[in-house]
């Protein structure tokens, strides 16, 4: 239901915000990375404090800020298919968990995923 109303909400208050040409300083899969992990711990949390309080640290464990996120969300602001295919990866990312990896090796880098490959 955060879910929900957390996607409803960013979709429908950025169209009004238009005229901000400045580029996002996060990438998609940053975006979708932070979401996906915020909203599961979200539906764990007990009360809104809580979860409130596992974004703040969701955030600042990815060096990421609300207004990055935010910022993301008015960059595209004008492209709304653009946010709605974000908002349909985070969404399969969070039904079918197991289909992706966080890739934590390599150079270290937070915020990139792959696929998981079925062999």
């Amino acid at each position: 239901m955060l879910g929900a109303s957390l996607a409803l909400s960013t979709l429908l208050c950025f169209p009004a915000c238009n005229g901000d040409d400045r580029q996002a300083a996060i990438t998609r899969e940053d975006y979708i990375l932070a979401y996906v992990e915020i909203l599961l711990a979200a539906d764990q949390a007990p009360d809104s404090f809580a979860a409130s309080d596992s974004a703040r640290a969701i955030l600042a464990r990815r060096g990421l800020t609300e207004e990055d996120l935010l910022g993301y969300a008015r960059q595209y602001a004008e492209d709304p298919s653009h946010l709605a295919l974000a908002w349909q990866e985070i969404h399969d990312r969070i039904r079918n968990p197991e289909d992706f990896e966080e890739d934590t090796t390599g150079d270290g880098e937070v915020g990139s995923a792959n696929r998981v490959r079925e062999q």
